[in-house]
């Protein structure tokens, strides 16, 4: 048998063998489309007034969680919440022009996928305890306007404080790349750098928030979270003596008693030129300052005219005996130090007092920074300022309350890098605790299943390509040659017959 007639059943064997390697090439999924970009909302009914907070992130999870990558923000014009106890009907009508501007912010096919959830924190919370009739029905207005928005409204919600600050944590670990980062390929990677605590110093409590190492030694009142494949147990330790209100009432009452003699009292924590006159009933507040001095107490409606002297040494050292004199909501316990273990935690202080000295004071030493605070002048104050003097002025007491933590063995990050940072990702947003409380829930919202196509490798491919094109080759070489072939097989029996004729 010659080799042009083995040469089609070698061409059916190559052919066959071709596609059977086809089958047991692997191969991967390829997207057909971009990942689509998804959307929600979370509204923050807080004491003053709420927030409209819209996000977005692709369909894609990192370990069941979202990645969420951007922020815009509506405040709804009004008051807070709470305010409408006496016209409840009016509360879903205030909410219309931010729900209006969301609905242009986001394509109207997903406005029915967009989850829109609703959290109520610190005036409400009151109300819950005092009258939780009134509260239950602010809620039940609130959920009749949001539903009848094109929006999948999930609920609203009281947020107890220890779940407020957890989501609050959250946010600035998230924000700070603690959970994870992405690498030079732009792909996400576990982080190594450790979670933050947050020291949050508000008007009426100061919250330390920070993971607990242990689970045995997590306290009952923590927050679990379920992040990015791994659990994390957060505690806040909340006390209400040390907020930035009760930190000047308790200064001023321990200076007027120690004063009462002079006809104007110096507060060495206040700039020169600044003075104002205080009512000893307006700062000898109970129960805060119960454990400050009790002797010879000036009456009620007494009024002191009390002066700044601008002197920062004095100042530390009346914001530290004030603290170490305070019989409540002690830093330095042993039982809050083996909860928090403060030598191995870094924390980031939340504060309008914080705030004020990273803008105005260029030094990045926490020590430095507030001697030049509490050194400024009125006129200093004013002019680096857009808030009233009557605030700005106790601006001193609390950051020397906040050194003052920092030199019992607690970090605290003044690194002005990492805060511009985080400033510039939380934006404009005066709420952190909603973009924590998001990333919690996108565990629970279901992820897009993308379409894709099989994919080979490109030297597979290549190398698959010039196989097929010799086996076509060869087939159209072996169809030419046996055409060929009859076609002279046909001339030489014309040949033939002439030649016989």
């Amino acid at each position: 048998m010659s080799w042009r007639e083995l040469l089609p059943p070698w061409l059916v064997i190559v052919a066959g063998l071709t596609g059977i390697v086809l089958l047991c090439i692997s191969t991967k999924d390829v997207p057909v489309a971009p990942l689509r970009t998804k959307y929600g909302i979370v509204l923050d009914a807080g004491p003053s007034r709420t927030i409209l907070f819209l996000y977005q992130w692709t369909t894609t999870k990192a370990n069941k969680t979202g990645v969420i990558r951007e922020c815009s923000s509506c405040p709804v014009q009004g008051l807070g919440v709470s305010s409408y106890s006496d016209s409840p009907q009016k509360l879903g009508k205030s909410l219309e022009p931010c729900l209006n501007w969301a609905q242009k912010e986001i394509p109207a096919e997903q406005h029915s996928q967009t989850p829109l959830y609703l959290g109520a924190t610190a005036s409400m919370r009151q109300l819950n305890l005092t009258n939780p009739i009134l509260s239950d029905g602010l809620l039940a207005a609130l959920t009749v306007a949001l539903k009848s928005s094109p929006f999948d409204f999930k609920g609203a919600q009281i947020l107890s404080s220890p779940a407020e600050e957890a989501f609050s944590w959250v946010a600035v670990n998230y924000v700070l790349e603690n959970f994870f980062k992405y690498d030079w390929r732009g792909q996400l990677v576990p982080s190594t750098k450790g979670m933050a605590g947050v020291l949050s110093v508000g008007g009426t409590s100061t919250q330390f928030t920070s993971k607990v190492e242990e689970e045995n030694q997590a306290p009952k009142e923590g927050v679990r979270l379920q992040l990015y494949g791994q659990t994390h147990n957060v505690y806040t330790h909340r006390c209400p003596c040390h907020s930035t209100d009760q930190l000047r009432s308790r200064l001023l009452s321990m200076l007027i008693q120690d004063q009462r003699s002079a006809k104007i009292v110096s507060n060495p924590c206040w700039p020169l030129t600044y003075s104002r006159e205080v009512q000893w009933r307006s700062v000898h507040t109970v129960p805060c300052a119960a454990s400050d001095h009790t002797s010879d107490i000036p009456a009620p409606e007494e009024v002191f005219n009390i002066t700044g002297s601008s002197n920062p040494t004095a100042c530390m050292r009346l914001v530290q005996s004030l603290l170490n004199s305070s019989s409540s909501c002690s830093f330095f316990k042993s039982s809050l130090s083996s909860v928090f273990k403060p030598l191995r935690t870094r924390f980031l202080v939340i504060s309008e007092a914080m705030d004020f000295m990273r803008e105005t004071v260029p030094s990045p030493d926490l020590g430095q920074a507030v001697n030049r605070l509490c050194g400024m002048s009125v006129k200093e104050l004013v002019k680096d300022s857009h808030t009233s003097l009557d605030r700005v002025a106790n601006y001193c007491i609390v950051s020397a309350f906040i050194l003052h933590l920092s030199t019992k063995g607690y970090t605290f990050d003044f690194d002005r890098p990492a805060w511009t940072a985080f400033q510039k990702k939380m934006g404009d947003a005066s709420s952190s605790w909603t973009l924590g409380y998001l990333l919690s829930l996108t565990n629970t919202i279901p992820q897009d299943s993308p379409s894709f196509l099989k994919g080979i490798e490109p030297g597979v491919w290549s190398l698959l390509l010039i196989l097929f094109v010799v086996l076509l080759t060869g087939s159209f070489m072996r169809i030419s040659y046996r055409v060929m072939v009859k076609e002279n097989s046909f001339s030489n029996r014309n040949s033939s017959v002439f030649d016989d004729n």
